[in-house]
């Protein structure tokens, strides 16, 4: 199962928008979740969390 919610993180955080349709029947599950955090930009590295409100500092 996580090799699929990896694969719809990956797909939000690539951009794709999920059709009305099957936001509405996926909506509230774990799928959902990691498209939606995939999609707002959310990951994690070395321990710490990156999103919008904490963005990853330049290099």
């Amino acid at each position: 199962m996580n090799r699929i919610y990896h694969s719809f993180y990956l797909a939000g955080y690539g951009g794709w928008i999920m059709p009305r349709l099957l936001r509405r029947v996926t909506a509230r599950s774990e799928i959902h979740r990691a498209w939606l955090l995939g999609f707002l930009g959310f990951f994690e590295e070395s321990g710490v969390r990156f999103s919008p409100a904490n963005p990853c500092p330049p290099i």
